[in-house]
């Protein structure tokens, strides 16, 4: 007989000879599976079997004294946790025959009556099943995983009479808490024994006397007054099965005062009432700030119930757009919202239905579309701080600083408005390159956001802005800050996620995690269209990624890209990323007028919405490409503008002016002294590059051993990068010196083994050496689990292992 999963503890129990086997476990998991295998092998050998039932009143053969069986014998008792007093007494006096004594019993069920033979057992718990087993059982079933390793669950989760089957099955076990398990079942994981004891009518006191009692059969969990389900494939089926408990649920939690978000849980598929839809008014606003998916559907449906013209329906339907519109729904809020300006509403529902169509276009990084939505309206009130935020994804600044303006005589009364003018002004100090004022300004808007304000577009700019702010001085929590916007991005989804996806390539990329952001700018650019105009500083980066890594087809190809995409919305913030990438590539196919024509347009205000923001964005880079040219005086007048627009209390800005200024002096202490700053803080890439032009300039001042020292040291960077394009070029250009690499010094790196590991992947291989998952390694190194991932399947096709075990083994090896 066939045990998915159980042969080591088959073979225990058809192993044991005489004695008593105790097997535990929680319902479902399999001990009557088992018993019967076991049965069924011991009169494969011959042996006499003895199986001894346990009647509803608990009652066995062994209830009127022992029995005078053969020996040896098997003897098999299934569900022991049933059986009286008496077959307990019985079985321990057994024990001592020659018998093999086997049983079952669930593993919580009142232990004290079975201490006294547990001490004389061999005790035998049972768990839940590996993965190998669930999935000889239930194949690639998607609901598998919700049986948490439950043999029965697992037996029956591609039935069409599943929730039946389960919610009979649970139901049967749970006996007088039926009720109570259903309820936890209703409620929101996890639910709590105060709002157990509101839905279900009961004190505290027989909530959690009910509840040890379903945690000793395995169908709940209770840790400091919070309750889960054990399975979710069995909360699901007993919700499903529960339907007709939700309105009394709902009104019971209404009573008690429960989240807004836990009643529409309950009310939604229900059908509509005049009950409902009271207490929706009185709650819509915050189910639409933060709607969850019941919450959608619930005003949905109340929508379609209300009649044309119902003076309730107009509020509802705003909620409705705004929740269809912050749950990633944006066609379907855009056709809510024009729907309820097509009829006669009141100023400040139009002005509602009007901003909701306007953040449509905002979500598009649309700014026609976003103006458009404002319509003749658009200086009123909190509209003018929606046309702001579209005048700047126009490039529009003077048009932004006049709407906020207008916006500013409503902040006092509008709280959201008041939050906005803060990211505005953010925004602008950004500009600027004030960092720490910009700073100032997103901690107020955040406490803002804390304390009264629920706007998830606003929270998402304030994280996009904090982590650019914080990648521009050098921040390492950039990542951290961009990848807590990650999931309302994804959410939100079309260009929020393009843009929190083109601003972690770019922190990624100034960080060194190279491999990380070439995924990242990969999956962008993946999406439909131009990725909501993002397309154009996507390529561009990609573009600076191959010249660094000696892909110049690829570089050319991702420019060619970029000059056609179109410059717009947020992606014209970026401009001279795309600028400075056509500059580089200009400069290594030796066309150098080509090259600093493209410098002179950022260096006249040619490129981006801001001259300091574009020119110190990127004025380490084309300031190396004006002097390498041989014009000093373009190179000068780039530096001149990083120095005014470079703030004092920024170690990135502070770095790439020092650096610049060593470049058009030709000083090699400043140049040094930027690669070992570089270095500190975090910007191996700028550092390599510092430490390079560092190296040249000793070089042709006849000083070979200090050029070659520091040559090495920015082989050392591009080395932990892959540069490989950046190496040959550095290579080619110090030989022309007379300065060469050493025997010892770094060489290219291999395709396999340990060697061939980029410096993030080592850094992944040493945390998995540790026995950290994927989840505690993405936390220590700041990136995704979804980066991790990558690295650890590089890591193991470089290494030729098959499991991070043998990583493991073999990181310690080398140490």
């Amino acid at each position: 007989m066939r045990i998915f999963g159980r042969d080591e503890s088959l073979r225990l129990l058809t192993g044991t000879r005489n004695g008593l086997v105790m097997v535990r476990a929680d319902p479902g998991l399999g001990v009557s599976a088992l018993l019967a295998a076991t049965v069924a092998a011991a009169r494969a050998e011959g042996l006499p079997v003895r199986r001894i039932p346990v009647l509803p009143t608990g009652r066995t053969t062994l209830s009127t004294g022992l029995p005078d069986w053969p020996e040896p014998a098997v003897v098999v008792v299934d569900d022991l946790h049933r059986a009286d007093d008496a077959t307990l007494l019985a079985l321990h006096e057994l024990a001592d025959r020659e018998l093999r004594i086997i049983t079952g019993r669930h593993r919580g069920h009142t232990p004290a009556r079975f201490a006294a033979l547990d001490r004389i057992a061999l005790v035998h718990d049972l768990e839940p099943l590996s993965r190998d087993a669930v999935r000889a059982i239930a194949g690639d079933s998607p609901l598998a995983e919700g049986a948490g390793g439950n043999p029965f669950l697992l037996s029956i989760v591609d039935s069409p009479d599943r929730a039946a089957l389960i919610s009979s099955w649970a139901s049967e076990l749970a006996g007088p808490d039926v009720t109570l398990l259903r309820c936890a079942a209703l409620l929101t994981e996890p639910s709590t024994v105060d709002e157990l004891g509101a839905v279900s009518a009961r004190t505290a006191a027989e909530v959690l006397a009910g509840l040890d009692r379903l945690a000793a059969l395995g169908l709940v969990r209770e840790h400091g007054g919070q309750v889960w389900l054990r399975y979710p494939l069995v909360r699901a089926d007993l919700a499903t099965t529960s339907v007709g408990m939700r309105g009394q649920v709902a009104r019971a939690l209404v009573r008690r005062g429960s989240a807004p978000e836990a009643v529409a849980a309950q009310l939604a598929g229900l059908p509509v009432t005049a009950w409902t839809v009271s207490w929706l008014l009185r709650h819509a606003d915050r189910l639409a700030a933060q709607p969850a998916p019941a919450a959608v559907e619930l005003l949905t449906q109340a929508v379609a119930w209300l009649p044309p013209g119902a003076a309730k329906l107009h509020p509802l339907r705003a909620a409705l757009a705004e929740a269809l519109l912050w749950s990633g729904q944006l066609d379907q809020a855009h056709r809510v919202a024009a729907a309820g300006l097509a009829t006669r509403v009141a100023l400040p529902l139009r002005q509602r239905l009007r901003t909701t169509l306007a953040r449509v276009g905002l979500a598009r990084l649309d700014p026609e579309a976003v103006l458009a939505a404002l319509g003749p309206e658009r200086r009123d009130g909190p509209l003018a701080a929606i046309e702001a935020f579209g005048c700047l994804l126009a490039g529009d600044l003077a048009g932004a600083v006049t709407a906020a303006g207008h916006a500013e005589a409503t902040a006092a009364d509008h709280p959201v408005v008041a939050v906005a003018l803060l990211n505005l002004n953010a925004i602008g100090k950004l500009l600027t390159r004030d960092l720490a004022g910009a700073l100032d300004l997103l901690d107020q808007a955040e406490a803002h956001l804390d304390i009264e304000v629920l706007d998830p577009a606003q929270w998402l700019l304030g994280r996009l802005l904090r982590g650019t702010v914080e990648d521009l001085r050098q921040d390492p929590d950039s990542l951290k800050t961009l990848e807590t916007a990650r999931p309302l991005a994804t959410t939100l989804g079309a260009g929020y996620l393009a843009w929190q996806r083109t601003a972690w390539a770019l922190a990624a990329f100034n960080r060194g995690h190279w491999d990380e952001a070439l995924t990242e700018v990969e999956q962008a650019l993946a999406t439909p269209g131009d990725a909501y105009g993002m397309a154009r500083p996507l390529h561009g980066l990609a573009a600076i990624l191959g010249m660094h890594r000696g892909n110049l087809p690829a570089a050319r190809e991702h420019v060619r890209l970029a000059e056609q995409a179109e410059c717009r919305g947020v992606a014209a913030f970026y401009e001279h990323n795309v600028l400075t990438a056509r500059a580089m590539l200009a400069d290594l196919d030796g066309d150098s007028a080509q090259a600093l024509e493209l410098v002179r347009t950022l260096a006249d205000g040619g490129a981006g919405v801001h001259h300091g923001h574009s020119v110190t964005g990127v004025g380490a880079r084309v300031v190396r490409i004006a002097v390498n040219a041989g014009d000093r005086g373009l190179a000068t007048r780039l530096v001149a503008t990083m120095h005014r627009w470079t703030s004092d209390d920024s170690v990135g800005q502070r770095g790439a002016l020092l650096y610049c200024q060593g470049l058009v002096d030709g000083d090699v202490d400043l140049l040094l002294a930027a690669a070992k700053e570089f270095a500190e803080h975090g910007s191996p890439i700028a550092a390599a590059r510092a430490g390079e032009d560092a190296a040249r300039v000793l070089a042709a001042s006849g000083e070979p051993e200090a050029a070659r020292a520091a040559y090495q040291e920015a082989i050392t960077h591009y080395t932990g990068l892959a540069a490989t394009g950046d190496i040959d070029r550095a290579t080619a250009a110090l030989r022309a010196h007379g300065v060469r690499r050493g025997a010892t010094g770094p060489r290219r790196r291999p395709k396999h083994g340990w060697d061939a590991l980029t410096e993030a992947e080592y850094r992944v291989a040493e945390l998995l050496a540790e026995g950290r998952s994927n989840r505690e390694v993405a936390d220590r190194l700041v990136v995704s689990v979804r980066t991790v991932h990558s690295h650890v399947s590089r890591v193991l096709a470089k290494l030729g292992y098959a499991t991070r075990v043998e990583v493991a083994l073999g990181f310690q090896r080398r140490h």
